[in-house]
Formats: C-alpha cells, sequence, structure tokens
C-alpha cells in the first residue's frame, strides 16, 4: 500500500530559482517547505524566498545510509540555512528527525511546514486532533466555502459539507485550512480499501499548528497537466502560508549566527479492526511522547541544543 502519491510529470524539471513554480516540480512525495509555504517578495525581512522555499528543488546529498537509515544534507540558496533530516525504520514506524542550522554571518529566520501528498480514494477518513472543532480558510477554489480568513467547522461546515471524508477525483475542488495552536501533536489518514490508518505524530511545542489541504482534481487550473488528487497533513511551525506574515505575527524561528533549531514527525501504519470514529487520535499522542521518552531525548531538541 503505497500512501504517498507519485510523479506522473515526464521530462526535466526547471533548474533551481527564486521564479520555479512549484507545479512545474514533482508535486509527489513528501515535500519539505522551508523557509516557506507561498512566495515571498523583497519586503520580507532576509529577502525574498521562492514559491513553497528553497529544499525541493535542490539535490539532497546522502551521507550515510543503511538497511533502517538515512542521513540526507541540503543547503539553501535564499537564506544561509543547512537543512538535514535523519530518517529512520523501526518495526511499523518512520522517524523523521530534522535539524536546521544558521550557517551565515546574519540572524536568518524561517517558516516550515512538512508537505506530505498523501493519496486518498473517495471516503477514506481524515483524522484530526480531537480539540480541532474548527479550522481558519487560508484558499477555497472558487470561493466555494468561503473567503481566505472564514472560520470553517470540522469536521462538517456549516452548510452540511463533510470535510473529513475524501470526495472523488472528479470533483473539482481545492481548500487549504489551518488549525489554531494546537496542544495534540497527531493525524491521519484511514484507508478504506486496505483497513490501514497512517498515523502522523509531532511534537507541538516545536509544529504547533496543523495546515490541511484537500485536493480533488481543484488544482492545478490550466495547463495541459493532470490534476491533483491528493490530502496533505502538514504539521507546520506557523498558522500561515508565507515566511513574511509569519514574521508579521511572531511564528516565524528566528536563528542567531550557527544556531540550530531541529525536531521530528513520526509516520505509523497500523491495521484497524473497525472504521475509526472522525477524531481518535488521542492515543496517537501518547504514542508519539511514549516513543519521543524511550527514544532520543535530544529528538526534539530547542533552538540552540
Amino acid at each position: 500500500m503505497e500512501f504517498l502519491i507519485q510523479s506522473d510529470r515526464s521530462g526535466s524539471y526547471p533548474q533551481p530559482s527564486f521564479h520555479t513554480a512549484f507545479r512545474d516540480g514533482p508535486c509527489a512525495g513528501i515535500e519539505e517547505c522551508l523557509p516557506t509555504v507561498g512566495p515571498c517578495g523583497p519586503e520580507t525581512d532576509g529577502g525574498p524566498v521562492p514559491d513553497h522555499g528553497d529544499f525541493w528543488q535542490l539535490r539532497w546529498n546522502l551521507t550515510s545510509v543503511s538497511s533502517t537509515h538515512l542521513h540526507l544534507l541540503s543547503t539553501g540558496f535564499s537564506r544561509t540555512l543547512r537543512f538535514s533530516k535523519d530518517v529512520s525504520l523501526n518495526d511499523d514506524t518512520l522517524s523523521i528527525v530534522y535539524r536546521t542550522e544558521n550557517i551565515g554571518s546574519t540572524v536568518q529566520s524561517f517558516l516550515y511546514a512538512c508537505h506530505p501528498l498523501f493519496a486518498v480514494s473517495a471516503g477514506d477518513l481524515i483524522l484530526l486532533p480531537a480539540e480541532v472543532r474548527e479550522l481558519r480558510l487560508d484558499y477555497s477554489r472558487g470561493n466555494r466555502i468561503g473567503g481566505a480568513g472564514t472560520a470553517i467547522a470540522w469536521p462538517e461546515t456549516q452548510s452540511g459539507i463533510r470535510l473529513d471524508l475524501a470526495s472523488s477525483p472528479d470533483s473539482g475542488t481545492a481548500e487549504m485550512f489551518y488549525t489554531d495552536r494546537l496542544s495534540q501533536g497527531c493525524c491521519g489518514i484511514y484507508r478504506s480499501a486496505t483497513g490501514q490508518t497512517l498515523d502522523i505524530g509531532f511534537d507541538p511545542q516545536r509544529l504547533p499548528y496543523l495546515g490541511l489541504w484537500l485536493c480533488y482534481g481543484g488544482w492545478p487550473d490550466g495547463g495541459p497537466g493532470p490534476r491533483q488528487y491528493a490530502v496533505a497533513l502538514e504539521p507546520t511551525t506557523s498558522g500561515c502560508n508565507t515566511l513574511l506574515e509569519a514574521q508579521r505575527n511572531g511564528s516565524a524561528v528566528t536563528l542567531d549566527i550557527g544556531e540550530t533549531f531541529q525536531w521530528e514527525i513520526r509516520f505509523r501504519v497500523r491495521n484497524s479492526d473497525s472504521r475509526p470514529s472522525s477524531s481518535p487520535l488521542g492515543e496517537v499522542n501518547r504514542i508519539y511522547l511514549s516513543a519521543s521518552r524511550d527514544g532520543d531525548p535530544e529528538a526534539g531538541g530547542a533552538a540552540g541544543d
């Protein structure tokens, strides 16, 4: 069972630049959005930033490898940020420990969002923390359910749309949401066809917000390429789309010269005896916290550790 969508693009991809559009890339797998999601102009502290950040455009250096572990490293071009990830497989759980270091000579700030594009089928269930009762709408194609900034009830909108149920690929819809600050670092997807649940665990002290992208054939607009059919559950440092906005609302992560920031995300696949309810994720949060205590105590280390 493949939980991530794979690229159906052919031909070469554009070279890394400030002007490269995310839609022209692979649009598949797990993209690492750093130092932004949405593009930012020269008014941004530190200068402009490309669409979805630097690192989805760049090659990564594989510095160590074994049957259960990978260490990858890359350095950004819009900011003096060195970004690494340790990927470890332990039974049914994939752990990714991330580390960002300011290797430049000036203070730098960034927004980070994990951007996993998950494959879904109509009727699959999207699982958010039990505390989530409302989402802030960032984008809705054609303003189908409202304009940016609208408060939208979860899991069912005021107009009766079930957001927690995946729609069909011909729905032609696309929406982006953000939660308020979370106390539970958990979310997931239940795949009805196989009875499997993918749990995602993260430290809400490091990644206090969750972005939710629901795309059922509604993006991208125009062009000859296929429309996307995917759901993205995006643990993030900021409940907004751009580094500029994160700087203005105080949620951007700031690193002094030589300072680092570290966090972890865990993905676990499990068989489900029955279809879960819409928000059964208190257990997932406990599993993540227990695994963190049993593992590396520095896995969620603070800036400067």
